[in-house]
């Protein structure tokens, strides 16, 4: 599965810091931060998280600078992560799902420098990247083992466009696991449970790559078992939103953000 075959527009925004936030396998990964806009230094904020698409295969940070700093004018904290790809050094969706419990570890451990509320830390992720961003929610296990186990990576909020919830129905992800796990062990939809955090699903009805059907079915599945999931189905659009306007999308999660008291 190729989610951006070139790659969105570069942004027009760059981080005001980059930090590596792991070492793993030798590679530092970063975080890249976009500060919010505040009124006040004391104000406590709360943070958003973005994890980039790219089929666990290719992708950066850069792709969700707009997203970052987007939500950084509404008084969020927001970091873009960069995680480890299976195009590169032989890594799989297991290494990249390690890496995002570590990147909401992380955030949370540092709180109170970053001034952010820890249970208020909000996941948007896109395609792969959402796929990571719900199972570091969902999965026990498949954590570092340098992180501290003693801090949650579970995110507060998830916000999921053009998500990967069942990877079972996906033929490449088993090519992309490299025989490490099963599709099932890193498949959403395979562990729903009472007590995750709300979501908000954001998927097109034409998506080719991801069928609507497979979100549908995990909104249904997840409010059966208690949890609250928003759907939200845009007809005539594909796994890449390109004919979308973006605003229609950021006053979505904006909705939800405000429904759920992060901004």
């Amino acid at each position: 599965m190729t989610d951006i075959p070139e790659g969105p527009e570069p942004s027009f925004y760059v981080p005001d810091e980059v930090k590596v936030y792991k070492t793993a396998a030798g590679t530092d990964l970063t975080a890249h931060i976009f500060r919010p806009d505040k009124k006040s230094e004391q104000e406590i904020n709360s943070a958003f998280v973005f994890f980039h698409p790219g089929g666990w295969t290719m992708g950066e940070p850069a792709w969700g600078y707009d997203l970052c700093r987007h939500f950084a004018s509404k008084g969020m904290f927001s970091v873009s992560f960069q995680y480890r790809l299976s195009s590169i050094g032989g890594f799989s969706p297991v290494d990249a799902l390690k890496d995002v419990k570590s990147a909401v570890r992380w955030t949370r451990k540092n709180a109170e420098e970053f001034n952010i509320d820890p249970q208020k830390i909000a996941a948007g992720a896109i395609s792969a990247g959402a796929h990571l961003s719900t199972c570091a929610a969902s999965i026990d296990g498949f954590d570092d083992e340098s992180d501290d186990l003693s801090i949650s990576p579970v995110p507060d909020v998830l916000v999921l466009q053009s998500a990967v919830l069942n990877t079972a129905i996906i033929s490449d992800f088993s090519f992309v696991l490299q025989g490490r796990e099963k599709p099932e062990s890193l498949s959403p939809v395979h562990h729903i449970k009472p007590g995750l955090p709300p979501m908000c699903l954001i998927h097109g009805m034409s998506d080719d790559l991801v069928p609507f059907d497979s979100a549908e079915e995990y909104a249904l599945k997840t409010a059966e078992a208690g949890n609250r999931c928003d759907l939200h189905p845009f007809e005539n659009t594909d796994h890449f939103f390109g004919n979308v306007d973006g605003s229609e999308v950021f006053k979505i999660i904006e909705e939800f953000f405000k429904s759920t008291g992060l901004i």
